[in-house]
């Protein structure tokens, strides 16, 4: 899936003038005059005790869509050619989310451009659009896992993989791992857990709607449906992040409209790069294997059978961790030695409480050493199925604006 691209779209160079120094600005033009939001580096008095300014420029603003909004900034002047930079998700900007999306860049950049048109038509005017470049492009593919606990488990052990120009980064987050710099000057890869993600971002959505953001309600009415919530379950992400310099070093055309015919002639040319970016990852993981017992089924499992309400109407786990614990317990070191270690009557009356959950004796008695043998080889355990990027019902989106050729 694209997941993300970052336009530069120089000035015409009609509208561009050097001085002596090296230094560009703009022709003739006034920042206000393009109807963009202006801030100043510096506000002052005047003798008169006028408020006067200078040093204007244009900070990070929003181009507004169907959906997410698209982040734009004007670099009017300096020592490099003036430009706008626009940047977003291609799959939120068409669908409202990136659970899922498509590779079709065309399409993405078509609502890019049709959004900073409709916006600012003027500034787009000036623009030389045919020589905009692409200054990075993510591309994602996920990996279904059997449940999200097991996709933290992943995780945690990814934290440690490293392979030649695959390095671990000393970023650290409870759902992400990064390898190598986010800011490297070529390519930047990280893992992550879809599901958590996702709910975060809709928790701080609600918060907008909830007061009356058009925008953040027609986005929260997406990600609240519940097939779209159910194919998130699970999903390991990788993701590649492909700079300029990147691209350019493995023969990828940087201009987007030669970007865009480029994919046409090989559709699955993002899919080659994302494999050829991972191929260090994959190696180091040849040979791995991890446990596939599912820890989160236990325990909602346990918890349907043992999960009580108090008097004062609050739910007590008290059991139910404590069943789960022994569970554990009889896992890691056998049926025959927690019988020895634990008071007979509590030893039986916690395997009696996990028959009436559904757990047979047969299985508890050989949970310890299936345990040894229940692993994944950890290829086939993350084993990207390009197939099944997207559900059964997935429609690929149109620009509103698809008339770029």
């Amino acid at each position: 899936m694209l997941d993300f691209i970052e336009l530069r779209i120089p000035f015409d160079v009609s509208q561009v003038i050097v001085d002596r120094e090296g230094k560009h600005s703009l022709l003739g033009i006034d920042l206000l005059d393009l109807g963009i939001n202006v801030g100043s580096r510096c506000v002052y008095r005047n003798e008169e005790g006028e408020v006067r300014h200078q040093l204007l420029h244009h900070p990070y603003d929003r181009l507004p869509t169907s959906f997410t909004d698209i982040a734009f900034k004007v670099v009017h002047e300096g020592q490099i050619f003036p430009y706008v930079l626009v940047k977003c998700s291609p799959a939120k900007i068409l669908q409202g989310h990136n659970v899922f999306g498509s590779d079709n860049i065309e399409q993405g950049v078509t609502e890019m451009l049709g959004c900073l048109l409709e916006a600012y038509p003027l500034l787009y005017s000036i623009l030389a659009v045919q020589c905009a470049e692409v200054v990075a492009i993510d591309v994602t593919y996920s990996a279904r896992l059997r449940n999200d606990e097991q996709v933290l488990k992943v995780l945690d052990f990814l934290r440690n993989v490293s392979s030649g120009s695959l390095r671990k980064s000393a970023l650290k987050y409870d759902t992400t791992v990064y390898w190598g710099s986010p800011s490297s000057k070529r390519l930047a890869r990280k893992a992550y857990c879809k599901a958590i993600e996702f709910a975060k971002q809709l928790i701080k959505l609600k918060k907008f709607a909830k007061k009356g953001d058009i925008s953040s309600m027609r986005i929260v009415a997406v990600m609240e449906d519940s097939r779209l919530q159910q194919f998130m379950s699970g999903l390991l992400r990788l993701e590649c992040r492909f700079k300029k310099l990147w691209l350019e070093e493995h023969g990828i055309p940087v201009n987007v409209f030669d970007l865009i015919r480029h994919q046409r002639k090989q559709p699955t040319f993002l899919t080659d790069l994302w494999q050829l970016a991972n191929k260090p990852l994959f190696e180091a993981l040849e040979g791995q294997s991890m446990k596939a017992l599912d820890h989160d089924s236990v325990y909602k499992q346990i918890a349907t059978h043992f999960d009580t309400v108090t008097a004062s109407g609050r739910k007590s786990t008290v059991k139910t961790r404590n069943l789960f614990n022994f569970f554990c317990a009889v896992e890691l070191h056998g049926f025959d030695v927690i019988k020895t270690n634990y008071g007979k009557s509590q030893f039986y009356q916690h395997i009696s409480d996990l028959l009436l959950c559904g757990f047979s004796k047969a299985y508890l008695q050989n949970l310890h050493s299936d345990s040894k043998t229940n692993v994944i080889p950890f290829v086939q355990l993350v084993k990207i199925d390009f197939a099944q990027q997207t559900p059964d019902w997935f429609v690929e989106p149109v620009s509103q604006f698809n008339r770029v050729a």
